[in-house]
């Protein structure tokens, strides 16, 4: 009796042990298994801010690339107008030392044999050299024979970014005249639309934009040329299509510079 009794209490304890040693692996597993999911959990939140931050540093840096974009935009209109003043004084001293002459005494008459006096009518060398010699500001035009598209692309593009407005939309006339059908055909039309945009001759420059969305939609320079459409239409004065024309771009181009121009130009309007 007292065997199957020290036999029972054994064999109960032995089960004892092994559920509390189940009970206890159960509970670790348990405690594995929550600090994995809390892991997994934090990591996920962790990527999601990360996420979420790099998303705000890009359109941190789209904004600051558009600020850049509208302050050359400002440098250029600037420059142009320094230039313009340049100009205009530069001109003013040549109609000066041009008129300086005309005021002068007359010639000495010089006297020949006989007591006659006659005058010198043989032009002065100075003169010839006045009337033979080109204009210096003149550019010589080239014609479209010498150069190839590139090179003629080239010059018209070169004189825009030098703010040589009037110059570059006569050598992109003449590029257009030429290649039609040319490669660079559309960025001819903007930035011809930019020269007649810094020369404030907004009703032209409309014009020109508006040939690249009627007849370059697919065109890469579309979102460019409707900002300036839009710039054209509030130097019209026309603020309701101005605006019509910016949000449109925030619409069809959200996320770019183009666009985050059009918002900080809308602000102002």
């Amino acid at each position: 009796m007292n065997l199957r009794h020290t036999q029972t209490v054994t064999t109960h304890r032995s089960l004892y042990g092994r559920a509390f040693r189940v009970s206890v692996a159960v509970t670790l597993l348990t405690a594995v298994a929550a600090a994995q999911t809390a892991f997994s959990q934090s990591s996920n939140d962790a990527m999601s801010l990360l996420l979420e931050q790099n998303r705000q540093l890009q359109a941190e840096i789209q904004a600051l690339r558009g600020q850049l974009d509208e302050q050359g935009f400002e440098i250029k209109k600037l420059q142009r107008d320094s230039l313009n003043r340049y100009t205009d004084v530069d001109q003013r001293l040549s109609d000066l030392e041009v008129a300086a002459p005309q005021t002068a005494p007359p010639a000495t008459a010089q006297r020949v044999q006989g007591g006659t006096p006659a005058v010198n009518q043989a032009p002065s060398q100075s003169s010839q050299s006045s009337q033979s010699a080109p204009n210096a500001s003149t550019r010589p035009s080239l014609q479209p024979a010498v150069l190839s598209e590139q090179q003629l692309y080239q010059m018209a593009y070169d004189s825009v970014i030098n703010s040589h407005f009037e110059r570059s939309i006569a050598e992109f006339d003449q590029y257009l005249g030429q290649y039609p059908e040319g490669r660079f055909v559309t960025n001819a039309h903007y930035w011809k639309g930019q020269a007649y945009l810094y020369l404030e001759r907004f009703e032209e420059a409309r014009s020109a934009y508006e040939i690249i969305l009627e007849q370059y939609a697919d065109s890469s320079k579309l979102p460019d040329a409707m900002y300036g459409l839009g710039l054209a239409y509030q130097g019209m004065g026309n603020i309701q299509r101005a605006r019509q024309m910016l949000t449109d771009i925030k619409r069809r181009f959200p996320n770019t510079g183009v666009a985050n121009l059009a918002d900080t130009r809308l602000l102002s309007l």
